[in-house]
């Protein structure tokens, strides 16, 4: 009797490991799909950027006023953050490869030959072990995303000085 408790408990416990694998499943492509959509963005950004830094003969970068040089630093830190938020997006998209369940035929034959409790066991190893894996996977993708938000913030901000600043210098011309 004992026995057959035990053997429904670890069934009941390998089902709730499979939940938890298909949700981790989900949740690393959705952190693969928002860091693809973000280093698009960026790069999108840094080509507008690199675009605009162009016009009027590349005015920006030779400054002839205080406000000017202020408005060329912000640029270039404004320029700078972009860049490292695409190289953190770059990090996050492509930290490794996503953990799956052993699939090898070595595995299958195991789990044939061994008893159902040795076999439920390696599957709940197999679960387990694969489930920290991918939970760490995720988590590097999650901070290198949250400091790609981060320096897109800090770009953001300085970029919008400069556009500002710009207003103000042509106004004071």
């Amino acid at each position: 009797m004992a026995k057959v408790v035990r053997s429904v408990v670890i069934k009941q416990t390998l089902e709730y490991l499979k939940d938890r694998y298909i949700e981790e499943q989900a949740r690393f492509d959705h952190f693969e799909n928002k860091c693809s959509r973000f280093l698009t963005f960026v790069t999108v950004i840094i080509a507008a950027l690199t675009a605009i830094s162009g016009m009027k003969d590349g005015a920006i970068f030779h400054p002839k006023t205080n406000l000017s040089w202020l408005v060329l630093l912000l640029f270039l830190l404004g320029g700078f953050s972009i860049l490292c938020s695409w190289g953190h997006a770059l990090m996050a998209i492509r930290i490794s490869e996503c953990s799956v369940m052993p699939k090898s035929r070595a595995t299958a034959e195991y789990l044939l030959d061994a008893s159902e409790e040795q076999s439920l066991k390696h599957i709940y190893n197999c679960y387990v072990d694969t489930l920290e894996i991918l939970s760490s996977q995720i988590e590097e993708k999650s901070k290198n995303l949250e400091l790609a938000y981060g320096e897109l913030t800090l770009s953001a901000w300085c970029l919008s000085s400069v556009a500002v600043l710009t207003i103000a210098l042509e106004i004071l011309k």
